[in-house]
């Protein structure tokens, strides 16, 4: 069975594990290394223990059926588009939290996090926060970029701006010592992190600096997909050109972002945006 190119690897480096982490009671850690270097498996059942081990989706791999437990990637994909309560939904789940393995519990905690600063819990999640950085392990670089984020966003929403601001740079310090090539393959981490980073700057009153970091976000994230990361960017974007009095790039950011919302094809994004669509026709 075919898999879907450098996929099991990418998670693997994204949690920072070894191959004989993931290997471990489910396989040789030769074949496992054998799978990822030719993205080739003939067992579905080894697939299967692999991509709980490994928080994904077997869909998201190969075209089989998927597992009964929702793993972490899932709820993720949840958070991403803004549907909070499905995500808390299938975080409560007791069989996740059981079947969770041990190196998965900074990520699990994080996205508890996230959630909970959707809902303005601030002091909640810098709780779960200062979990999950503590259970981390120091190779989790990707993770702890996240993590450091979520922080200096929760610092932002209760007003401690230079402690957001100490969080954030903290972030990006991590992001300033990956390779280029590494930098592209966390085009989705760090946007976000610039998303945020970028907001504080709006809350600052400095909109020149929030621009460059909305630049460099939307050159490294994927134009593919991430369709609700564009709109949230886009947005922002808006904001800066209005501060900047910059015209031109402001009806821009908002057919771009309306086209994000029609290659989305989610009617919820599709609605959030028509306000802006409507603007540019009056204008």
């Amino acid at each position: 069975m075919k898999l879907l190119k450098g996929s099991l690897k990418r998670r693997r480096e994204q949690l920072g594990i070894s191959q004989a982490d993931v290997a471990e009671g489910i396989c040789h850690q030769s074949l496992l290394s054998r799978i990822e270097r030719t993205d080739e498996i003939s067992n579905i059942t080894v697939l299967q223990q692999l991509c709980a081990r490994l928080q994904l989706r077997v869909s998201s791999v190969a075209k089989i059926n998927e597992l009964t437990v929702t793993p972490l990637t899932v709820i993720r994909y949840f958070i991403d588009i803004g549907q909070f309560e499905q995500a808390a939904n299938r975080l409560e789940s007791s069989t996740l939290l059981r079947r969770l393995p041990v190196f998965a519990l900074p990520e699990y905690n994080l996205l508890r996090a996230r959630i909970a600063l959707s809902q303005n819990q601030t002091n909640v999640a810098m709780q779960l926060l200062q979990i999950a950085l503590g259970d981390a392990e120091k190779h989790q670089m990707e993770l702890l970029i996240e993590i450091y984020t979520e922080m200096g966003a929760t610092w932002a929403k209760q007003g401690e701006y230079v402690y957001a601001s100490e969080y954030f740079e903290r972030a990006c310090g991590i992001i300033k010592g990956y390779r280029p090539t590494m930098r592209a393959e966390l085009g989705k981490v760090i946007a976000h992190t610039y998303y945020h980073q970028s907001k504080l700057y709006l809350t600052i009153d400095d909109p020149q600096k929030a621009m460059e970091r909305i630049t460099q976000a939307l050159a490294i994230l994927p134009t593919s997909e991430h369709f609700h990361q564009i709109v949230k960017l886009q947005k922002l974007r808006v904001k800066c050109c209005e501060q900047l009095s910059l015209l031109k790039e402001k009806s821009e950011a908002k057919m771009l972002m309306y086209a994000a919302a029609e290659f989305s094809k989610d009617i919820n994004l599709q609605d959030d945006v028509k306000q802006y669509l409507e603007d540019l026709e009056i204008n």
